[in-house]
């Protein structure tokens, strides 16, 4: 590959054009030109760095899209791959923040700055670091899929401080907290969810989109193959990570709730005859539909009320699972499958708060051994 330099008789500068091969799509040839340099030696150094690029195969062309226009094509595509209120979230985030900012930019001319800026206009509008984190992410991720589709050279986000958020402390039950709530529910047309939340530590979708064909009364154990999406309009095959498909071992108080609600189910499924819905769900309304997470919800909360509890989340009878076996010394990786996590890590840095007191006690039952023996 060649390539030659003249000087502009109109600008007085130095400009460079070289041939960078053929367009694949038209067959002509292309051409790379520059201009405006100071010197001839600048001139001389920029068009060896590209010969370099192009003998090495480095050369990425920058690509003249637009960066709005590059997202909205990558949301398209990213659609397959995520859940509907992943979707939902990645869309909101798209209109409110990231293309008033970044999207007139073409996406070749985006840099560090670019990005950086972002985030602390992000932060200036008082967004919790959380929210500036995942939006943060979605941009970062989007031009990873750039580099790769050869479209920019490099990430612009990969090279700024990413936004971090303060890990919370999970709030969970006692032993005893959760055994008056469970006492309090025995009625609720819930209470086999609510049990299933505490016993096993699953997630409310995976509850709510559980099959009788996926629960294993001979050998003790269900396995999760669906989840409910969270608007409780529809089933999603899998679930939310590869590791999430797993099985989970079951104790004989919750088995005899299982079979106890699928006695419920058939009775139901004989009362409505040809008007029942049969999703074959474990957890489902009298008539056989998916729960509304919402009513659910409500519930939930209501129960917690009459109980005279303190206040939590649906989603942490999940952490008060794993944080109650951690207590009783189960083994990290058992519980971290269980959970489904992809790696322990996981699970140590979500229940960090639980092991300092676990180590302690742990150095008093060695100390009694040692020195009370």
């Amino acid at each position: 590959m060649k390539g030659s330099i003249k000087k502009n008789k109109q600008t007085g500068k130095w400009d460079f054009v070289i041939d960078i091969g053929k367009d694949p799509l038209t067959g002509k040839r292309k051409q790379k030109k520059k201009r405006g340099f100071a010197t001839k030696k600048e001139a001389e150094k920029a068009l060896t760095a590209l010969l370099n690029e192009l003998n090495e195969r480095a050369y990425i062309e920058p690509s003249k899209q637009r960066y709005d226009d590059y997202m909205k094509a990558w949301i398209k595509e990213k659609k397959h791959d995520l859940s509907v209120q992943t979707l939902k979230a990645y869309n909101s985030y798209l209109k409110a923040h990231i293309l008033p900012n970044l999207g007139a930019v073409p996406l070749a001319k985006l840099t560090p700055l670019h990005i950086q800026c972002f985030v602390g206009e992000l932060r200036n509008k008082g967004l919790a670091e959380t929210t500036t984190k995942r939006i943060f992410n979605v941009v970062n991720a989007s031009l990873n899929s750039a580099v790769k589709l050869e479209l920019i050279k490099k990430n612009p986000a990969s090279i700024i401080e990413k936004p971090k958020a303060l890990a919370k402390k999970n709030a969970i039950w006692t032993v005893e907290e959760v055994s008056l709530f469970l006492k309090h529910s025995t009625s609720s047309p819930y209470y086999t969810a609510f049990l299933l939340a505490v016993t096993t530590g699953m997630r409310q979708g995976e509850i709510l989109g559980l099959r009788w064909v996926d629960v294993d009364f001979q050998n003790e154990c269900l396995v999760i193959k669906q989840t409910l999406t969270h608007d409780g309009k529809g089933f999603k095959e899998g679930t939310k990570s590869k590791a999430g498909n797993r099985s989970i071992g079951l104790d004989t108080t919750t088995l005899s709730a299982l079979k106890h609600q699928r006695k419920k189910n058939m009775a139901n499924k004989l009362a409505y005859g040809n008007t029942y819905s049969d999703h074959d769900l474990v957890i489902c309304t009298r008539k056989g539909k998916p729960i509304n997470p919402r009513n659910l919800l409500r519930t939930f909360n209501n129960l917690i009320s009459k109980a005279n509890l303190s206040q939590v989340r649906f989603h942490d009878l999940r952490h008060t699972h794993a944080s109650l076996m951690l207590q009783q010394g189960e083994n990290i990786k058992l519980i971290s499958e269980r959970l489904g996590h992809s790696s322990v890590k996981i699970t140590l840095d979500t229940y960090s708060h639980v092991l300092p007191n676990m180590q302690q006690e742990a150095s008093n039952r060695l100390a009694n051994k040692l020195f009370n023996g």
